[in-house]
């Protein structure tokens, strides 16, 4: 059974949570620790800028950790430099997450990255990398969002380039992730282990 998620809690918070200073932005909500793979979201977000005849598009970063300034390096020796915004870790990043464009997930490796849900319950649409576990699971295989190969920021940057110029029909992934929600549901994991123990 998967871990519960309570839906109502992610969406009250949503609407109490600070936000950001713009409107048009991507994010990533991640430790910024090696096994996350930020530089493959700095490079595959500086491709799509360039080749989307660099829109006024944000790229921001909610989280910290030790490779915090590593990555910052990383993304002032890019072309949409002025397009990052790191932020750091907060408390309650469900407006921000709210907001955005597209939530994006670039791990190397996880567990059940619980990120890739709440997005889901935020109606934000989710670019992962489809590491060994979990994202390919909760997203159906491509179904209820978008998959890259690790480390592929090419592949990712036409993930962002389709998203953006809606080359996908993101409302209607959307809907297919909403009930697919189901799968989480505390009432739903509680039969689940109420059965397994009988």
């Amino acid at each position: 059974a998967y871990n519960p998620i309570d839906v109502d809690d992610i969406k009250s918070r949503a609407v109490v949570a600070e936000g950001v200073n713009c409107e048009n932005y991507f994010c990533c909500v991640a430790r910024l620790t090696p096994d996350k793979d930020i530089e493959t979201v700095l490079r595959g977000f500086d491709l799509f800028w360039n080749n989307s005849g660099q829109k006024d598009v944000k790229m921001i970063f909610v989280g910290d950790g030790n490779m915090r300034s590593f990555y910052e390096s990383i993304a002032n020796s890019l072309s949409a430099k002025k397009q990052f915004i790191f932020v750091g870790a907060l408390k309650n990043p469900f407006g921000i997450m709210r907001g955005a464009i597209a939530n994006i997930l670039s791990s190397y490796s996880e567990g059940l990255p619980t990120v890739l849900v709440e997005s889901m319950v935020l109606g934000t649409v989710n670019i992962s990398s489809k590491c060994k576990c979990g994202p390919c699971e909760i997203l159906g295989n491509g179904k209820y969002g978008l998959l890259f190969e690790p480390g592929n920021f090419e592949q990712l940057a036409q993930c962002l380039y389709d998203v953006y110029n809606k080359k996908i029909d993101v409302d209607k992934m959307i809907k297919q992730s909403n009930k697919a929600l189901k799968r989480f549901d505390a009432d739903e994991i509680v039969e689940q282990i109420i059965s397994l123990i009988s």
